[in-house]
């Protein structure tokens, strides 16, 4: 399984300085990485939904309310009504979401990786999310609304790892990583909207919760881009 609904907008094809970029996102996690006995303490990622835009970030923004579609990542792992809303949205031009390549589940497991094709202009910027599954709730992102592409009209490439920061969505009750009843590791694999609910803004989950274990960035993803 590979990327899934990528499209690429209409003024970024015409564009003689756009480039198409290679993404890749690893999952470096293994086990002991959380102290905990889920998973051997491994953190599992999910599929990452992705968007090229101009202008506001399409996916969330941190202080407001998430919605259905990062709801559903950031509880679920569930990417395709994010996908489905994105395709809908003004200046959003390549998105998508990318699975792990091989093997039975679309989650890309430690070890394992995504990789995902856009096309971009000067300008534009490259916004991800995937569920740190250890969690009611979490999600990898850029930070400052988005990752940007160009600098001036010179593509970007190399490891961005540093620009990703882990969200708490807002959306479930928390507990720390890879504890408590109602994180995804402990429910059916299909199940959706479990745990007791609550509605605050997407922050931070550091800030958040100083008082968690949260283990490094770079210690659970790694993402890499080649122009």
């Amino acid at each position: 399984m590979g990327g899934m609904g990528t499209s690429a907008g209409r003024n970024e094809t015409m564009n003689p300085a756009a480039h198409r970029f290679t993404v890749t996102v690893y999952n470096v996690s293994k086990p002991g990485t959380l102290p905990t006995d889920r998973a051997m303490g491994a953190v599992p990622l999910s599929p990452v939904a992705y968007a090229v835009f101009g202008g506001a970030d399409p996916m969330f923004t941190v202080g407001a309310a998430a919605d259905a579609g990062t709801e559903l990542i950031a509880e679920d792992g569930v990417q395709m009504e994010k996908v489905k809303m994105l395709g809908s949205m003004q200046g959003v031009g390549s998105h998508g979401a990318a699975m792990q390549p091989a093997g039975m589940s679309p989650a890309v497991e430690p070890g394992e990786s995504a990789t995902f094709t856009v096309m971009a202009a000067p300008g534009q910027r490259l916004q991800i999310e995937t569920m740190f599954v250890q969690s009611n709730d979490w999600f990898y992102g850029f930070g400052g609304g988005g990752l940007a592409l160009f600098n001036g009209n010179t593509p970007i490439s190399g490891d961005v790892t540093s620009q990703l920061v882990v969200y708490d969505a807002g959306t479930e009750q928390d507990t720390a990583p890879g504890t408590g009843e109602f994180q995804k590791p402990v429910q059916a694999p299909t199940a959706t909207n479990v745990g007791p609910s609550e509605s605050v803004p997407i922050r931070s989950a550091r800030e958040r919760f100083p008082n968690f274990n949260i283990p490094a960035d770079a210690s659970v993803i790694r993402v890499t881009i080649a122009p």
